[in-house]
């Protein structure tokens, strides 16, 4: 009866560490976790968009057409056809 007991001793003693390190593996995994989501939050923020398409695109902001000239395209667009 003592040694099942010293036996029964040693597996909880087991099944204790490994309680442990799953439960240590579980918190580093949730502090990833967040990091991650405040390093995408930064990532796909407006301004940083906005930063990294001035560095690495060559862009040319564009007019928009006022009415009286979208008027005249489809005009003649529809005298062509």
């Amino acid at each position: 009866m003592l040694t099942a007991i010293t036996i029964l001793k040693q597996e909880l003693s087991i099944v204790g560490l490994k309680v442990k390190e799953e439960s240590d593996l579980n918190d580093k995994l949730k502090y990833d976790l967040s990091f991650i989501k405040l390093e995408w939050e930064y990532i796909s923020s407006p301004r940083n968009i906005q930063n990294l398409a001035d560095l690495h695109l060559d862009y040319q902001q564009a007019s928009l057409l006022n009415i009286n000239d979208l008027l005249k395209i489809l005009k003649n667009s529809e005298g062509k056809k």
